[in-house]
């Protein structure tokens, strides 16, 4: 089940659901829960997800932005060592 943004999110989603939605795995979206970073309804011995949750969710992860005027961090080469393979 692929969701895109303009198909509206089903009111309640299955862990596989929300991390497809996530594009994660399932055990990272299960870390999520263990955590308390995600909430998540118990229903027997299953778990689901209510969507204003999730959006919730994504909603306050940090994020990262990218400028191409930093410097590069890679470590420059050493061409003696380069030498010696």
């Amino acid at each position: 089940m692929s969701h895109s943004l303009k198909q509206p999110l089903p009111t309640v989603m299955t862990t596989e659901e929300v991390a497809e939605l996530l594009r994660c795995s399932v055990t990272t979206v299960q870390r999520y829960v263990f955590s308390h970073q995600l909430a998540a309804i118990h229903i027997g011995r299953q778990r689901r997800f209510r969507a204003d949750d999730v959006l919730d969710f994504v909603a306050s992860r940090p994020t990262t932005v990218r400028c191409n005027n930093r410097p590069n961090r890679r470590r420059p080469t050493n061409p003696s060592l380069s030498a010696r393979r």
